[in-house]
């Protein structure tokens, strides 16, 4: 590798993470040494130093996590550090290391607003005497998404009504229902008829649920995403009269069941992705996040400590799984090539040129243009 594009020491930094839930790092400290045991004998000047084996590692860190969702990032962390027995930390500078978590000091301030800053002190953990218990964090996801699921359809059965209103009321939310079996025939092209199959709440919201779960295990997030904006297709209903509310109601009912379950169902399906990169899990963990939390603001208690908990669950799967995979990084291309021959250079495997031509969206395998900057995984 030539030498302008040889790796600097912050190329070769990890992504600092314990139990899967990621920090950043301010600065750190790391003591070790022998333990030796000093004999000093009468009438004797010189000692004999007793070399009794080497002292456990304690990495001392300061870490803080900032953003606008700084306050779940906090919570998962010290979960993390509370949680019984040793577990695995990517230090930034070290690598993976199995460590049991000791002391640690958390300081929030105005000052310093959308921060929390750690001090935490790990201590070396060496190998397992005996099997012990481990959190299945994607099993966690699915626990969490059936849990939201139901509080979602709660809500909704609390929220929608077409009793003892006028017909043309009925007539709106049978149109809205209409607006979904498009939407949802969009995606998988089966018409799965929700409107003018159902009236009760109770069977609409099973069979949406229902439906849009099924969409999750065959299509891809993408077209999971068309239906995280339902209510993009609806103009606002003027509530100036009773009915006027209850149309009113009765659409954004929907609208909300439709998203959430969308939202809910697309964090369920990042558990089976083989994500390619960290960076790749990392950015869906980051929009899933942003949708929760704009979808979040308008949810009833119970709905919204469900989906609190999916996201919590969601960003420390996600988080754990990406540091175990390979980084992304920038490779300059100076002359125009194949990607066969970028890849030996870059693998010592020509098989892999498939892996930068996707990647890349690059049109003509054959000629991968001189000056661009690919964007190519580590090793």
């Amino acid at each position: 590798m030539s030498e302008d594009v040889a790796m600097t020491w912050r190329d070769q930094l990890r992504p600092a993470s314990f139990r899967g839930v990621a920090f950043k790092v301010e600065s750190h400290d790391r003591s070790g040494g022998r333990r030796v045991e000093v004999h000093e004998y009468p009438l004797r000047d010189k000692p004999y130093p007793e070399d009794m084996g080497r002292k456990a590692l304690t990495y001392t860190i300061e870490a803080y996590v900032i953003g606008k969702d700084y306050i779940t990032q906090r919570d998962a962390l010290i979960e993390a550090i509370d949680e019984q027995g040793p577990g695995t930390l990517v230090h930034r500078y070290y690598g993976q290391i199995r460590v049991q978590a000791g002391e640690y000091r958390v300081r929030e301030s105005n000052r310093e607003g959308g921060m929390a800053k750690f001090s935490i002190t790990f201590h070396e953990a060496g190998d397992e005497s005996r099997p012990i218990a481990s959190i299945d964090t994607r099993q966690r996801v699915n626990t969490q998404a059936n849990t939201a699921i139901a509080a979602t359809t709660n809500n909704f059965q609390q929220s929608y009504s077409v009793t003892g209103v006028p017909g043309w009321v009925t007539d709106a939310s049978q149109t809205v229902l209409a607006r979904l079996d498009s939407a949802l025939t969009a995606i998988d092209g089966i018409d799965n008829l929700i409107a003018g199959s159902f009236s009760l709440p109770s069977q609409i919201a099973s069979k949406t649920t229902g439906v849009i779960a099924g969409l999750s295990s065959l299509s891809n997030l993408n077209s999971m995403r068309s239906l995280w904006n339902f209510g993009g297709l609806f103009s606002s209903v003027n509530r100036t009269t009773p009915s006027r509310i209850r149309q009113a109601n009765n659409q954004q009912a929907v609208i909300d069941l439709v998203e959430r379950a969308a939202i809910i169902e697309s964090a369920r399906q990042t558990t089976t992705i083989q994500f390619d990169s960290q960076q790749d899990a990392i950015a869906i963990r980051d929009e899933l996040v942003d949708v929760m939390d704009e979808k979040m603001l308008t949810a009833d208690d119970e709905t919204y400590l469900a989906m609190q908990d999916l996201k919590v669950a969601v960003v420390r799967d996600l988080t754990d799984r990406a540091a175990k995979l390979k980084q992304l990084r920038q490779y300059p291309i100076n002359d125009t090539l194949p990607a066969l021959v970028i890849a030996h250079q870059l693998y010592q495997d020509a098989n892999r040129d498939n892996e930068i031509v996707s990647r890349n969206r690059i049109g003509h395998p054959g000629f991968v243009a001189g000056g661009s900057l690919l964007e190519v995984l580590n090793a």
